[in-house]
């Protein structure tokens, strides 16, 4: 009777050390591998969401600073300040070059 006991015992260990061999060498690296290509599909489709909102935001942004932009009037009228403003620094530069006097 001890010799079945010990048969039923020993038969249970191998099995299981046969199981354990092909789980670590068989199953775990297959396990692996399929993680790893879910893993890597998941971060792809994450980064297109990302860049599709990163880009929309940057429109909304875009179209919402170009409509913040000061009206027309006050646009023309700082052009032309600007330009009366050029105007007389070159021509001070100018009337120096040929010996104008300042006023």
């Amino acid at each position: 009777m001890m010799e079945i006991l010990i048969t039923a015992v020993l038969s249970a260990l191998l099995t299981l050390l046969v199981v354990a061999a092909w789980a670590h060498f068989y199953f775990q690296p297959r396990l692996k591998r399929a993680l790893q290509q879910e893993l890597d599909e998941q971060s792809q489709r994450a980064a297109r969401v990302i860049a599709d909102s990163v880009e929309e935001a940057v429109k909304r942004g875009l179209v919402d600073g170009v409509r913040a932009l000061p009206t027309r009037e006050m646009l023309e009228q700082t052009s032309r300040s600007l330009a009366r403003s050029s105007g007389e620094i070159v021509g001070d530069r100018l009337g120096r070059f040929f010996g104008k006097k300042d006023r």
